[in-house]
């Protein structure tokens, strides 16, 4: 998965057609899931979560969320 293919993804949960859904997408390998990223539209932050740690991450932009997970990715 590229940089761009986040962005997509994140532009998608930040899209105002779902701006009233709480949708999260999860990123798995090997069929365990690793981290996940939501939308939270009243704080217009993406949440960043390790699963493994529980480790939480908020960004106030979209591009900052990317290179987080894009460092996640790359683990």
């Amino acid at each position: 998965m590229n940089h761009q293919d986040v962005k997509t993804i994140l532009l998608n949960l930040q899209n105002k057609q779902y701006i009233e859904s709480d949708i999260t997408h999860t990123f798995s390998e090997n069929n365990s899931a690793v981290f996940s990223v939501k939308y939270l539209k009243n704080d217009q932050t993406f949440e960043v979560i390790q699963i493994e740690t529980n480790s939480l991450k908020r960004f106030e932009d979209v591009d900052s969320a990317v290179h987080c997970i894009n460092n996640l990715i790359a683990k």
